[in-house]
């Protein structure tokens, strides 16, 4: 087999590189250009010791030579390398503009997404960066040739590189392990922003898990779920309204004492409000299975959460008819037993000029109330604040706090635009939550009641962070503290004998995800041995007469 030099035109002036020395080349820029958040954060995690830190240049400078060898023998040798420096660049692109590092979770959320979703992420700047920093160091990776060995030889050539590039990175951390399994066992945040490993490693993870989930059998919860004597009694259908929020973090909501006054509609409504609850996850996809998942945060996974029927499952068990209506990403396999829709934008069209806002929940409420002949759970799944395109939740007329960021771009905008847009989709949220209640308590052919959770928080630019989907052990309290919001109708909390007065004194303990469940249980007084009494918040605020 001839190689590459000999095949080339007389006088072609494109290089004849080794396969070596172009894995040597592609991991250096890699390792110089594109992994400057990780290298601030390694520095800073080994305290700015010369040596130390050289030598673990060295072994990430062997990692990076060791996933090209592993994944690109050959000829495969250029594709691969031009793939990894795309990955490296998009991961770095995000991660110095939004703090985002990516995990499992976050590969979720990026196979999980949707097209109106994506878009606001993928700006004219991020293109723009991402080619000047991606796509044309991938295509110059083409530009040279590479002298190839002869067949027999690749049986020893990539066995020996791969051992080679593996002696380099355990020698070089070898040199002082203690040191640095200390440093990265408190800093795991360290290697999770080094690309593109990192991005390999969690490609792997989600496919494992995705593997798992497809293979699990269905584990029944509550089978001897049932209603209880006043849900059984009652003369009228219950109508619950669960909103599930979207982006939404506790320090920007009103209620909480937030500085601003985001939250006038439900202050002047007899809400109870929650002002310590905490999150499960910090992405959608991981807080939504968890929330309506009978397991607690410390137990969960979603395999295990997937798994088992959960909160939804229980409901249609005791005889509620349970709707999901989505204004956002889907249920996240949440209500794949009962099914989901996507909320029709012909019910309220002047909410979806451009992307619906939650108002497009309303005219659905009204249409439930004038239709409902049965015990209901209606399950509302919002847009909220859902970001970085803040100002497309809440219509442009409707912007009390101003002038706000109209960029998907932070770049393009001061942090005080960007935080009054993020306020203002506060607002928008307040208005149809309040909408919704006074549109429940008006009615008299049901039992009303609602409950809002948000599934996770928000950074905005708190520590350099942007956006949501940190990896839990480095997530801040932006992204896990969330607000929620609970009316009972007096028609309701009259039939269930619940004590609102007494729901409201003990609202100030921690509450968490981990409550919903329970709780939901608790308010429609559905009676089951799966219902734990110390995370049902209902649990001692009914009359004396309960059912035990």
């Amino acid at each position: 087999m001839q190689n590459e030099t000999t095949n080339s035109p007389r006088g072609s002036r494109r290089p004849v590189l080794t396969h070596l020395t172009l894995n040597l080349l592609v991991a250096g820029y890699i390792f110089v250009a594109l992994n400057l958040g990780f290298w601030s954060r390694a520095i800073e995690a080994l305290s700015g010791d010369v040596v130390l830190i050289g030598c673990f240049a060295i072994g990430i400078f062997g990692l990076t030579v060791l996933a090209l060898e592993l994944l690109g023998p050959g000829r495969m040798q250029k594709p691969v390398a031009a793939l990894l420096i795309m990955i490296a660049a998009g991961a770095s692109y995000y991660e110095r503009n939004f703090g985002v590092l990516i995990d499992r979770d976050m590969m979720r959320n990026i196979f999980e997404t949707t097209v109106t979703e994506s878009r606001h992420l993928i700006t004219p700047a991020a293109l723009w960066q991402m080619a000047l920093t991606g796509v044309i160091p991938a295509a110059m990776v083409f530009w040279p040739r590479v002298r190839r060995v002869r067949r027999w030889h690749h049986l020893w050539r990539w066995p020996v590189g791969v051992a080679l590039s593996v002696a380099l990175v355990l020698g070089s951390i070898a040199f002082n392990y203690k040191a640095y399994a200390a440093a990265l066992r408190e800093r795991r945040d360290v290697m999770a922003s080094y690309q593109p490993v990192a991005f390999i490693r969690a490609l792997v993870a989600y496919g494992e898990e995705q593997m798992m989930v497809v293979d699990s059998v269905l584990q029944e919860v509550a089978g001897d779920a049932a209603p209880g004597r006043h849900l059984a009694q009652a003369e009228k259908p219950v109508l619950m309204v669960l909103f599930v929020g979207e982006t939404l973090r506790a320090q920007n909501f009103g209620l909480n004492g937030y500085e601003r006054d985001t939250t006038p509609g439900l202050a002047a409504r007899d809400v109870i409000n929650f002002p310590d609850v905490t999150a499960c996850g910090t992405s959608t996809s991981v807080s939504l299975p968890c929330m309506f998942s009978p397991l607690a945060t410390s137990d969960y996974s979603r395999e295990a959460a997937l798994s088992r029927e959960n909160l939804l499952d229980v409901l249609v068990r005791s005889g509620f008819e349970v709707n999901w209506v989505d204004n956002n990403t889907g249920d996240m396999g949440v209500a794949m037993r009962q099914g989901w829709q996507i909320v029709e934008k012909t019910l309220a069209p002047d909410a979806c000029v451009t992307e619906c806002t939650d108002e497009v929940f309303l005219p659905l409420i009204e249409k439930t109330l004038e239709e409902v002949t049965e015990d209901t759970v209606l399950v509302l799944h919002m847009i909220g604040n859902h970001g970085p395109a803040y100002y497309l939740r809440y219509p442009e007329g409707q912007a009390p706090f101003s002038p706000d960021c109209r960029s998907a771009q932070f770049s393009d905008c001061p942090v005080q635009e960007i935080v009054n847009a993020y306020d203002n989709a506060v607002v928008e949220t307040d208005l149809v939550l309040s909408r919704a209640i006074d549109m429940l308590d008006a009615s008299d052919r049901v039992l009303p009641a609602m409950v809002f959770l948000s599934d996770h928080g928000e950074s905005l630019g708190e520590s350099g962070l942007y956006l949501h989907a940190a990896p839990r052990f480095m997530a801040p309290k932006e992204q896990t503290k969330v607000p929620m919001v609970m009316w009972l109708g007096d028609a309701f909390r009259d039939v269930m004998r619940l004590k609102p007065d007494c729901m409201r004194a003990h609202a100030d303990a921690p509450v968490s995800h981990d409550h919903l469940f329970h709780t939901m249980l608790g308010l429609l007084d559905i009676r089951t041995a799966a219902r734990d009494p110390s995370l049902d918040l209902t649990e001692t605020c009914r009359s004396e007469d309960r059912e035990s």
